[in-house]
């Protein structure tokens, strides 16, 4: 699976003023990654395997990472095309787990 990088619509506090930081997803081969830069930069990761359960609530807008327990961020703003190309690749990723 090659890695895939998007901007979420998702702000959080990176020490700028008046000003939150965009949050970025990267799923790559073995990890889910959020990262936004500032004066304190923030950085987040859990193995693939523990977003299974992750969906779209199209109430909110917005990309639910399940169980995920351990991430700062679980519920991330995102277009419906975007969050289906990061579940398709959640799903597609859980399956080649369960294969090999």
């Amino acid at each position: 699976m090659p890695s895939l990088t998007l901007m979420t619509a998702t702000r959080i506090d990176t020490g700028r003023w008046w000003r939150p930081a965009p949050v970025r997803l990267t799923l790559s081969e073995t990890d889910l990654i959020l990262q936004a830069d500032g004066p304190r930069p923030f950085h987040a990761s859990v193995p693939l395997a523990e977003c299974h359960a992750s969906r779209y609530h199209h109430a909110t807008g917005g990309l639910i990472l399940e169980p995920a327990e351990s991430l700062p961020i679980r519920h991330l703003r995102l277009d419906p095309q975007d969050a289906l190309r990061v579940l398709s690749s959640l799903k597609s990723s859980s399956n080649h787990a369960s294969v090999c």
